[in-house]
């Protein structure tokens, strides 16, 4: 019997999390974006709603095999007619080579901002400096692109993603990913 793979046990533990802490009247998000050599795929819950919110992700570079998978949780507030989250993510990171593997807890912001009723902006940050990682001396999820919702419970992107990593010690510098992609998701 083949032994499952951290990434496969994480992401399984991100679900579980999800079902755990958030409650049932919030509704469950999926989601998957696709770039020329990425693709990432979100399961959560409370993404779009006020107050707590939580997802699981997994996140593959098809050219070279780094990916990052990990959990986030946080809080969604409203500013004006901006949305904002708040939150922090625990991630396992797999860079280029087995010694670039790790993990690493980032805090961020994110924010969504409606142009016209079903046309809006976005864009997230998140951050950890050498204290929050085993593995890099500095790590960056930046992500920002253009949403539109034809119905309430579908939503579909087009944006331009980065997640990369100063590495510690002797261990590289990796771009786990970079570059456009377009997705969709779907809410309920």
């Amino acid at each position: 019997m083949r032994i499952l793979r951290p990434t496969v046990l994480a992401t399984v533990a991100s679900a579980m999390m999800t079902a755990a802490f958030i409650p049932a009247a919030m509704a469950i998000d999926s989601g998957i974006n696709t770039g020329k050599n990425f693709t990432d795929v979100t399961v959560g819950m409370g993404q779009e709603s006020g107050g707590l919110y939580i997802n699981g992700n997994w996140i593959k570079n098809n050219a070279n095999g780094r990916e990052k998978t990990g959990a986030e949780a946080g809080i969604n507030m409203k500013a004006g007619a901006v949305d904002v989250k708040v939150g922090i993510q625990a991630d396992y990171v797999k860079g280029a080579s087995g010694d670039s593997e790790g993990v690493v807890f980032p805090v961020g912001v994110g924010v969504n901002i409606p142009v016209i009723s079903q046309v809006g902006i976005y864009g997230s940050m998140f951050t950890a400096p050498r204290q929050m990682s085993n593995t890099a001396k500095s790590y960056l999820d930046a992500d920002a692109g253009v949403s539109w919702k034809p119905i309430d419970m579908i939503t579909l992107k087009a944006g331009y993603r980065y997640i990369g990593m100063d590495g510690k010690g002797s261990r590289e510098n990796q771009r786990l990913i970079e570059g456009p992609y377009i997705g969709g998701q779907l809410s309920f």
